[in-house]
């Protein structure tokens, strides 16, 4: 779900909304009653931090555990240009 963008902006703008026009997700009363509490910026925050926790689980699952402190790892198959 989170790699869909139309999905992410509706949770933003309208949780109760989005959540109702998906068939295949289930959100508990409690759920929906925080979503629903949270501002619009709140929902916005949770939702990136969704994201960017899937693409690093992601990477680290295709790639092997990630470096913060350095470049990236170059893509698997792709020569490694930066040295050049």
């Amino acid at each position: 779900m989170v790699a869909d963008e139309r999905f992410r902006d509706a949770i933003i703008d309208d949780p109760l909304r989005a959540i109702a026009e998906v068939d295949d997700i289930e959100v508990s009363p409690e759920q929906v009653r925080r979503l629903e509490d949270m501002s619009r910026e709140e929902r916005s925050d949770l939702v990136l931090e969704i994201v960017r926790t899937t693409f690093v689980r992601n990477a680290i699952a295709l790639y092997g555990p990630v470096a913060m402190d350095g470049p990236p790892p170059p893509i698997p198959g792709e020569d490694d240009r930066r040295d050049r």
